[in-house]
């Protein structure tokens, strides 16, 4: 795990404080042990009760057991027209955002896995404060309890690298998927990822039917170490190498996301590069606008540009589609989800939180 750095809460954060011991956190077979123990007994789906006002029996079972039911406070809840955006409050004085998108078949629970990110990415909100640490898996499956029950979609978009908190995330997708639990099926669950070449190998091994999204971004290493700074230790050519062994191990296609920036990665060149990095691979590409985040000069490409983009790639008979993220009205689509703290406020960036110090 990365070394977390010092608080910018000041003194309003409760020093050192340690994890609660979480009942979402809980495995099947904890649950069955810490259920064992005299006492009033529950089922292990009680758990994932959507309900605010939780039963009397299952705060009777946590308070004869000392384990707490939640820990995420809801702290502000903003609507747009298809999406809300969410910000939980954690136990240590940050907060973190999570979205609820509607679609005619359901609802997406974007959802975080880190307080902060480490990479950097240059056109995202969520790593301008860096990492702070990790969220548990009960702190990741208690997201999508939360945001309801009509949930039929989980991507891991939110805050954070996934696959740099492979443990937690890895967990927290089991217990999602216990049948004895939620019973969330796994094929609706996609893990997004900047494309950690070890997490990837990992991955591949295991027996999880998930779908995996690549932020790729560029088409050359130098380009990609611009955007995702983070990332200057992996190598594009083994990112897509073992995104791609992924999709064969599994028989899935894995979906390489494509943010268009003028000026920056929008050339004939770039996307006769991205079309040949695709070549007979179980891929599709999803080219994407980039969404506006205050303090990021950054520019929006057009309807020409754009079209002009697919247009190669379709020729060279990769699979690609033009994805328009939902939640702009309120600040919450792709890249703009902010790392705060328990008033709402954004974390400072990193560089200025040390010029402070």
């Amino acid at each position: 795990m990365p070394i977390q750095e010092p608080s910018p809460l000041g003194a309003e954060r409760q020093k050192a404080l340690p994890a609660p011991t979480l009942a979402l956190n809980l495995m099947a077979d904890e649950f069955d042990a810490l259920n064992a123990s005299s006492g009033p007994q529950i089922a292990y789906r009680d758990l994932f009760c959507p309900h605010m006002d939780l039963p009397r029996a299952l705060r009777n079972w946590s308070e004869a057991r000392g384990v707490q039911l939640r820990s995420l406070r809801k702290i502000t809840h903003e609507r747009g027209g298809r999406s809300q955006k969410v910000l939980f409050g954690l136990h240590d004085g940050y907060a973190v955002e999570s979205v609820l998108i509607r679609r005619h078949d359901g609802h997406t629970a974007c959802i975080s896995s880190q307080v902060g990110c480490a990479f950097a990415c240059q056109f995202c909100a969520s790593g301008q404060a860096g990492l702070k640490r990790n969220l548990s898996a009960g702190e990741i499956v208690e997201q999508v309890v939360q945001l309801g029950p009509k949930v039929n979609r989980i991507v891991f978009m939110g805050i954070g690298e996934p696959l740099n908190n492979y443990e937690q995330v890895m967990k927290a997708i089991r217990i999602l998927r216990d049948r004895r639990g939620m019973n969330f099926p796994t094929t609706g669950i996609t893990l997004s990822t900047i494309g950690i070449p070890k997490a990837l190998a990992q991955l591949r091994e295991e027996h999880l039917a998930i779908n995996l999204t690549i932020s790729l971004h560029a088409t050359t290493q130098e380009v990609r170490d611009r955007l995702i700074p983070g990332s200057r230790k992996h190598d594009i050519n083994e990112v897509i190498a073992r995104a791609s062994s992924w999709a064969e191990r599994h028989n899935r296609i894995v979906t390489f996301v494509y943010l268009v920036l003028p000026g920056i990665n929008d050339t004939l060149a770039d996307a006769k590069r991205l079309a040949g990095l695709m070549n007979k691979r179980r891929a599709r590409v999803n080219l994407m606008r980039w969404n506006p985040v205050d303090g990021i000069a950054l520019d929006r490409t057009g309807d020409r540009s754009l079209g002009l983009f697919r247009e190669v790639l379709d020729r060279a008979g990769v699979p690609v589609v033009v994805r328009d993220t939902q939640g702009r009205d309120i600040s919450a689509a792709c890249g703009q989800l902010w790392l705060r703290d328990l008033r709402g406020i954004p974390v400072e960036k990193r560089g200025a939180t040390k010029k402070a110090a």
